[in-house]
């Protein structure tokens, strides 16, 4: 006899979905900024670590080898905003640097319709980072956080991952 799907929850963690509700937090908090898939993976690593940036306490629990678990998630982050394109959450803006993200009108009121606490939190979190590059200069605030990423990068090619 099979299990009851009563029995097991749908698998929402690191799935298109979730990575593409935490880009929508993102450029929510964010807006008007747009962001390229980039700029959006990188602050999508520091959401759910905002410790590593100099925030407050991580949503998520830290791993060692912290620049690798920000490449993963790359082409998950790249499935997340094509999802929440096609459900009309985020727009895509082409530049003649190239393409660029941001919210649709309607997604301020779905964010407000995720009333976990684990959205709460990742709301938060964006806010704070949002709120770190706004007082420290976008450009400077991105550029630090780039700089945190490359440094694990580079512990982990070195065979130094701690």
């Amino acid at each position: 006899m099979g299990m009851m799907a009563a029995d097991v929850g749908p698998a929402l963690f690191n799935t298109p979905l979730e990575a593409g509700l935490r880009a929508v937090i993102i450029l929510e908090a964010f807006e008007p900024a747009q962001f390229d898939i980039a700029t959006i993976s990188l602050l999508d690593y520091f959401l759910v670590h905002t410790a590593d940036a100099g925030g407050p306490e991580s949503i998520h629990p830290d791993i060692s080898a912290r620049g690798g678990e920000y490449f993963v998630r790359r082409h998950l982050i790249e499935q997340g905003v094509a999802l929440m394109m096609r459900s009309s959450l985020i727009e895509q803006i082409p530049t003649a640097s190239g393409i660029l993200f941001h919210t649709h009108e309607a997604a301020a009121a779905m964010l407000d319709l995720l009333s976990t606490d684990y959205n709460r939190k990742l709301v938060a979190a964006a806010n704070w980072l949002a709120t770190q590059a706004r007082d420290r200069g976008e450009a400077t605030f991105l550029r630090d956080l780039r700089s945190k990423i490359d440094r694990w990068s580079q512990e982990m090619i070195g065979g130094r991952a701690r």
